[in-house]
């Protein structure tokens, strides 16, 4: 069961903002009752204060479905609340939303017994009428009315610095990276086991390839012992793999890691522990200083620490995701409510910057619900596991704004796992700019088409390994006159055109690392690190920039 209540501290704005919308005159209004019904949708008239002349009713199985069409006078952005009451008082229910078409999204019905309003987001409407559908999900509300506001697009105060004051420079620079390009492009993203069929399928390789940390702990469930499943540590070379593949990047690649954490104690070998089904292990007692749980997490975050240190001596910064989907209740550490999880999560912070020094995490949250949220304090980048169903391309525009919203646009928003791969230029068009995204194991074949895959990773607002598009522009005004070879470069960088007034080469923030002046031919590469570079050659009044590469591989 997910909740959506809100916590002062960090969403002040959510708390108040159907007040504020509710202060202003709808641009639209469509009674639900008008509107197109399916499935054994019904008109009733037996709660009061409905508006208009009834409300929608019998609201249950996936197919009840209503579609209402809503004027506006001009094209452009308007937030969509949809007024409900609960038929079953005891959960919030999620159903599914779809504007012209786009594709479905799901929008959070908190459980209320008195007509409220749920924010829908904001969507992007054509001038004239459209089209607006509810489909039932989890059923169980009623729907009386929907409501249009105009509304302009998200603003952004993006936090310039990560939340550790002591990140190192690896972790600086990619922030840096990630920051540029927000709300500009979106970095395309494969869990490390299928990152080779995206290459196969699309031509392209994903910019993010995330790994897991899962066997690394004694509570790992699946150690192969004496012919069976036993309990233990287990390296199954996943450090090794994503410092390797970072450096065969250029350092081009991102690095991330999440943490299917199985249960410190209480479980069945052989089986998924991290599940909260398959567990006894109390996360309330695990926060408690001086009990054997507490004992035992701490043992294992040191286990992990283990390798985020290897990652960090090898000059490698993560995108560190642990103590995912915690609102779904599914895991372990969100089986006892939002309370006993933050204090865990501020527990592996803690334990791993201040005791253990790692200095090379971006902190990465991905749990949408606001009284989940641990504080813009206490994480980099908010993120989103979406799974809307097979072929779903729709941007997830509500859920974008709900996490907008949580973190008052001062963090990177990224869609942290997803099945369905949102259409890249309705994300951008309709102001769901997704810093990445990440696409689960094998559903970029059974939830994506090739063809869907294929568009994606060959978009020009999607990032990939060989088209990374730097910090720092590479264009020029006109054909290059000179020939900078071998690119990739092993030892030495040779330069081939007519006499130039100044050559530089540059870092991807855009950092003079070698400047001359002198009619040089050849750079050695010594002195720099592996990665992607900007040479930049003056001739007079004219400037010409390419991307250069060095691998000393």
């Amino acid at each position: 069961m997910r909740k959506w209540v809100v916590k002062w501290s960090n969403s002040f704005l959510f708390l108040f903002l159907p007040l504020i919308i509710n202060a202003q005159t709808p641009d639209a209004i469509a009674e639900a009752e008008t509107g197109t019904l399916e499935g054994g949708l019904t008109i009733a008239k037996s709660l009061a204060g409905y508006s208009g002349t009834g409300y929608i009713a019998n609201f249950r199985s996936t197919s009840d479905k209503v579609a209402v069409t809503v004027s506006v006078p001009t094209s452009g952005f308007y937030r969509l609340m949809i007024r409900y009451r609960s038929e079953d008082i005891t959960q919030d229910k999620t159903e599914n939303l779809d504007i012209n078409g786009s594709g479905v999204s799901p929008v959070l019905f908190p459980k209320t017994s008195t007509w409220a309003e749920v924010d829908a987001g904001k969507c992007l409407l054509n001038a004239g009428n459209n089209k607006i559908v509810i489909q039932s999900s989890w059923g169980w509300i009623f729907i009386d009315k929907f409501s249009l506001y105009s509304v302009s697009k998200n603003t952004y105060n993006i936090a310039p610095n990560l939340i550790n004051p002591n990140a190192n420079q690896d972790a600086k620079s990619l922030y840096t990276y990630l920051v540029s390009k927000f709300n500009k492009r979106i970095i395309s993203g494969s869990t490390d086991d299928y990152i080779d069929t995206a290459k196969k399928i699309t031509g392209k390789t994903p910019m993010l390839r995330a790994f897991d940390f899962q066997h690394y702990t004694q509570g790992y469930a699946y150690l192969w012992k004496n012919g069976g499943h036993t309990f233990g540590w287990d390296d199954n070379g996943q450090t090794q793999k994503a410092i390797n593949w970072y450096n065969s990047t250029g350092k081009i690649g991102i690095v991330s890691f999440q943490w299917h954490w199985h249960s410190p104690s209480g479980g069945t070998a052989g089986t998924n522990t991290f599940y909260t089904n398959q567990t006894t292990f109390d996360v309330t007692l695990a926060v408690q200083p001086g009990t054997q749980e507490n004992t035992y997490i701490l043992r294992d975050i040191d286990s992990i620490a283990t390798q985020l240190k290897k990652l960090q001596k090898a000059g490698v910064p993560v995108l560190w995701r642990p103590l995912h989907e915690a609102g779904g209740a599914w895991f372990w550490w969100g089986a006892k409510g939002p309370g006993a999880c933050k204090k865990l999560y501020h527990i592996v912070y803690d334990r791993l910057t201040n005791y253990h020094g790692l200095n090379n995490i971006i902190w990465v949250w991905s749990t949408p619900e606001p009284d989940w949220y641990p504080s813009n304090d206490s994480i980099d980048i908010i993120g989103y596991d979406s799974y809307p169903g097979a072929f779903s391309y729709a941007s997830q525009k509500a859920t974008f704004d709900k996490l907008y919203t949580m973190t008052g646009g001062t963090k990177l928003i990224a869609m942290s796992e997803n099945g369905p791969i949102p259409n890249p230029n309705d994300c951008l068009a309709q102001d769901a700019s997704w810093s990445y995204f990440m696409t689960w194991s094998d559903m970029i074949k059974t939830q994506n088409t090739y063809q869907h895959d294929y568009d994606v990773f060959n978009n020009a607002n999607v990032l990939t390994i060989e088209n990374p598009t730097p910090v720092l522009p590479i264009i020029s005004g006109k054909k290059s006159i000179y020939i900078v070879y071998p690119n990739p470069a092993k030892d030495i960088i040779n330069i081939e055109g007519p006499d130039f007034t100044r050559l530089e080469l540059l870092d991807l923030k855009g950092s003079i690392l070698y400047s001359t002046s002198k009619p040089i031919v050849s750079i050695p590469t010594q002195q720099f690190e592996n990665g992607v570079y900007v040479m930049r050659i003056y001739n007079h009044e004219d400037i010409c920039q390419m991307k250069v590469i060095i691998s000393k591989q």
